[in-house]
């Protein structure tokens, strides 16, 4: 016995059935499972944006709304950063004023520690590992310093083919990383001159809706 999950409408769907609830209509796009379901409805408002300019209207409108729902979230995603940059401050700045009250007050255990003691929980000094800081860059000697290069690929492979083989083995031996990244812009202007490049494709550029 097959159990119907989601019941056939009886009556068509108008679009400004559908504009009485649009969000809903959104946040069920999220759950529904079934392309087949989604499609059944995003049919029937196509059919009623064909017929009616009032619904295209309508339908302008909720995009719109969307746009600013999501330029809205984005402030308050800033906004929420901004608060969470503040708390850990915060949280840094009270830290340190307990460890001076801990450093000032507590008398260290037998390896050393000071600590002070709750009732289920305790708080104790740890000393972090040390970090270098680099005071002036430029005086920094060579030897201590990496380079970042970006070139095309075959360039550097040009540079390497000019070193001997044993030369070439100890030069490679010092690379700390490579990555060969394809470069798009050259690709695509090779590509739509009508030249092949292998492993690349050109891909035809998607329509987007314009709202006027």
């Amino acid at each position: 016995m097959s159990t119907e999950l989601v019941p056939t409408p009886k009556t068509s769907i108008t679009l400004y059935e559908i504009e009485d609830n649009l969000a809903a209509l959104a946040n069920t796009f999220e759950v529904v499972e079934g392309e087949e379901i989604k499609q059944i409805l995003l049919d029937e408002i196509g059919r009623s944006l064909w017929q009616a300019k009032e619904k295209r209207d309508a339908v302008v409108a909720f995009l719109r709304h969307c746009e600013a729902q999501q330029k809205f979230a984005d402030q308050e995603i800033e906004r929420i950063k901004k608060r969470r940059d503040r708390i850990a401050r915060f949280q840094a700045e009270f830290e340190q004023y307990i460890i001076s009250i801990i450093d000032r007050f507590a008398v260290p255990d037998r390896r050393g520690v000071k600590r002070l003691e709750g009732n289920v929980s305790s708080m104790r000094m740890q000393k972090n590992p040390d970090s270098v800081a680099i005071t002036d860059e430029n005086a920094v000697p060579l030897a201590f310093k990496d380079v970042v290069l970006t070139m095309p690929a075959h360039v550097w492979e040009a540079l390497l083919e000019r070193l001997g083989k044993d030369e070439r083995a100890r030069f490679e031996e010092r690379i700390k990383k490579a990555e060969f990244k394809p470069d798009k812009r050259a690709i695509g202007g090779e590509l739509k001159n009508g030249s092949e490049i292998p492993g690349a494709d050109l891909k035809f550029g998607e329509f987007r809706l314009v709202i006027g």
